[in-house]
């Protein structure tokens, strides 16, 4: 083997394993800095109208850039934050004086029974007393404390993930396009083949953060008013519940209506337990079918059952940005197999004939 050959080895050998390094010091930075590439290039055109205001300022355009996503930010973080910590001192102070639930709880468990031809052999009051329920109740009430430690631990930390995506989105308005450009010219593929990669990028981006966002506040806010309606405890706090669990395509909703209407029902509050079955069922679901499609298109759209399973892995493996992480991945991973198809058509020809 030549001297030559062992150079070019030798370079990738040192260049793979500096790499391996540098991802591992660069790992805790992932997460924001992946948000920061995506909200770049969505408030792209708010940085290029600062760009004209300010005379081509590129310091200042992406300061006021930052100040704006801030403010889009915290403003509803702020005003969430507050009506949560209100209804969740509302549902602890529910559990730890209402001691009158765990009886309600039984009574109604035992009327629905007798609807079925076992009731006179079924006594709930004997397998969950109201004692044990009344346990659970105070239980839920004094673990409350270890949660908002928790909860505060995990503050630092997200001051810190936001610290670093507001520094990232900085420089990267200012530097981004420039970056992108070195990056693809360090590339082997063909140019054609990046702007798919590019276009991919930016249509799955986009249309996630479009379409997914806005049915979440949309099937949040239609849940909120439907508790409150109905005169469920807290609304406020589980239709923000249902706002987050909107993400999670087809079913997310669900897993909050589902289950107050069946509490409802079995609370013994029938009627209201019912509408909010329909309610959730017939309309509340059927906003994911209805306007996701128009705020998505069809160019973007993959099949649905990639898309639960890109969300739910995106949201186990980065959080709550998974939901929009996970679908990016899936679509780039998709459209490498087009440029393969694209790249090796002769030969796929040739081998399937």
């Amino acid at each position: 083997m030549e001297l030559k050959n062992y150079n070019v080895y030798f370079f990738f050998a040192v260049l793979m394993g500096i790499s391996f390094l540098v991802f591992f010091i660069l790992k805790p930075f992932l997460i924001p800095f992946m948000m920061a590439i995506i909200l770049v290039h969505l408030f792209g055109p708010a940085y290029r109208m600062f760009l004209k205001i300010t005379g081509k300022s590129e310091g200042i355009s992406s300061a006021l850039t930052c100040l704006c996503i801030a403010l889009l930010i915290l403003i509803p973080v702020i005003i969430v934050s507050v009506l949560v910590i209100n209804e969740v001192q509302s549902i602890i102070l529910y559990f730890s004086k209402d001691v009158n639930a765990g009886k309600v709880f039984v009574e109604s468990i035992n009327k629905m029974l007798t609807f079925f031809p076992v009731s006179d052999k079924v006594d709930i009051g004997k397998i969950v007393n109201e004692q044990s329920i009344i346990n659970v109740a105070k239980s839920v009430s004094q673990n409350a404390l270890t949660l908002f430690q928790g909860a505060y631990k995990g503050f630092s930390h997200l001051m810190f993930v936001i610290f670093v995506m507001f520094f990232s989105l900085f420089y990267l308005f200012i530097d981004g396009e420039k970056l992108m450009k070195r990056i693809m010219q360090l590339t082997p593929l063909r140019n054609s083949y990046e702007d798919i990669l590019i276009k991919k990028f930016n249509s799955i981006s986009r249309a996630t953060l479009k379409g997914t966002t806005l049915v979440a506040i949309i099937q949040g806010a239609m849940g909120g008013v439907l508790f409150w309606a109905t005169g469920v405890s807290s609304p406020v706090f589980f239709g923000i519940l249902m706002t987050l669990a909107s993400v999670i395509p087809s079913v997310g909703s669900a897993l909050i209506w589902l289950p107050v209407g069946i509490f409802m029902i079995v609370l013994g509050k029938v009627t209201m337990g019912i509408i909010i079955l329909l309610v959730g069922a017939f309309v509340i679901s059927s906003i994911d079918n209805i306007i996701k499609p128009k705020l998505v298109g069809k160019d973007t759209q993959i099949h649905p059952l990639l898309v639960l399973f890109s969300t739910l892995g995106g949201i186990s493996l980065f959080g709550i940005v998974g939901f929009i992480i996970g679908p990016i991945i899936i679509s780039l991973f998709m459209a490498l197999w087009e440029i393969y198809a694209l790249e090796f058509k002769q030969q796929l020809k040739q081998f399937n004939k």
